[in-house]
């Protein structure tokens, strides 16, 4: 008898933490809506920014601001590359390219508006690097390739870019 009461008492004891433990499975088999808006609306703040939208590099720069550095061009057209997006245009006849990649939102270092010139980084291959905010974008401009005549025109275009981003 004293075991089946000592069973009685070990159960009667257990119960409310399985029912506890129930309680936390209750909450998990909610509808995907009925969690993601009581989980948001306990985590999010009354501050927090929309998500940022996604940015097409081709409707940064206009035919009129390409065609007088390049001439006639195929009017810009999405390329591979690293970025959220990246846009090329080039002149068929001669070579010469615009090409402009603007990074995700985050992807810009801390520093990066910093460096170089009006935060503008040269490289090589008449490559600049610069941030908007905090994408982390470069431009390439080629029409020379043996010197660095390429630079203020890509100061312009940057100048525009972060305009219009």
């Amino acid at each position: 008898m004293k075991r089946s009461s000592l069973a009685a008492v070990c159960l009667l004891a257990l119960v409310p933490v399985l029912a506890a433990c129930g309680s936390d499975t209750a909450t998990d088999t909610q509808a995907p809506d009925d969690r993601s808006s009581s989980s948001a609306s306990a985590s999010k703040e009354p501050d927090a920014a929309a998500p940022a939208k996604k940015v097409d590099a081709c409707t940064l720069l206009k035919p009129a601001e390409i065609t007088p550095i390049i001439g006639q061009n195929d009017g810009g057209r999405p390329d591979s590359g690293v970025g959220e997006s990246v846009c090329l245009w080039e002149n068929a006849e001669t070579y010469h390219s615009v090409t402009l990649s603007i990074g995700s939102p985050g992807t810009a270092a801390s520093d990066q508006s910093d460096s170089g010139a009006d935060g503008i980084s040269f490289g090589s291959g008449n490559m600049a690097e610069f941030a908007v905010g905090d994408r982390a974008c470069t431009l390439q401009v080629v029409t020379s390739v043996t010197d660095e005549s390429d630079r203020p025109t890509m100061v312009k275009l940057i100048g525009l870019v972060r305009t219009r981003l």
